[in-house]
């Protein structure tokens, strides 16, 4: 997925260059409303998370050029597989910009499944699930964290319900959002030093991150 990411980001840089290099302000390359749903098994243990991630539509358009086989101006599941395959697979270098801890200890995902890709209004949305590598029992509070360390991608979650759920919680688990309150622009000028910093800094991309508290009896 960062490979397509740094494709379109320099293309969109070079535009921005081109119009006026000075003025040109830094911000993430890539805009995503996120929703997830955890999981939980019939014994009450977290299994995985399941995510869905729209992205905006400057991305949307530049990620399925070409991928209309047929001609028809539709993009079904099938001409988008391997956009998919290949977005869901390269996230393991990221870690999958996600983070479940319990009792302060981050747990461990296993390999993506049930990835595919759907384009709906202009907009192109990725689902997968992100099992855990072993089931795991929540303690009494747990998180979840969703963001990219070097902010080169913006994630929000979505308002309302639709943000964050969960499937076969035990009874009286209840969750609660806290979404990044730092204004998502800065006042750095878009250069190579801008995104060396970035990098320097490691974890530049955690004051944006979206977290959800999980308290359970």
């Amino acid at each position: 997925m960062r490979k397509l990411w740094w494709i379109y980001a320099l293309c969109w840089t070079a535009v921005a260059l081109c119009l006026n290099a000075s003025q040109a302000v830094a911000h993430p390359h890539v805009q995503v409303q996120a929703s997830a749903n955890l999981l939980f098994s019939e014994t009450g243990q977290v299994t995985g998370i399941q995510h869905h991630w729209q992205f905006d539509e400057a991305y949307s358009a530049f990620a399925v050029q070409g991928l209309d086989a047929n001609g028809d101006g539709k993009f079904s599941r099938e001409e988008l597989a391997d956009l998919a395959k290949e977005n869901t697979e390269s996230l393991s270098e990221f870690d999958y910009f996600t983070k479940l801890k319990v009792d302060g200890k981050k747990l461990d995902f296993g390999n993506p499944v049930d990835y595919w890709l759907d384009y709906n209004k202009g907009t192109l949305t990725l689902h997968f699930t992100l099992p855990l590598k072993a089931p795991a029992r929540l303690a009494r509070t747990s998180g979840i964290e969703l963001y990219d360390p070097t902010y080169f991608v913006a994630f929000t979650f979505h308002e309302g319900d639709q943000a964050f759920s969960m499937t076969s919680a035990p009874s009286g688990c209840v969750a609660s959002i806290t979404r990044p309150k730092t204004d998502i622009q800065t006042s750095q000028t878009l250069n190579e030093s801008f995104f060396n910093s970035l990098s320097a800094k490691g974890d530049f991309g955690a004051q944006y991150a979206n977290r959800v508290l999980v308290v359970c009896p």
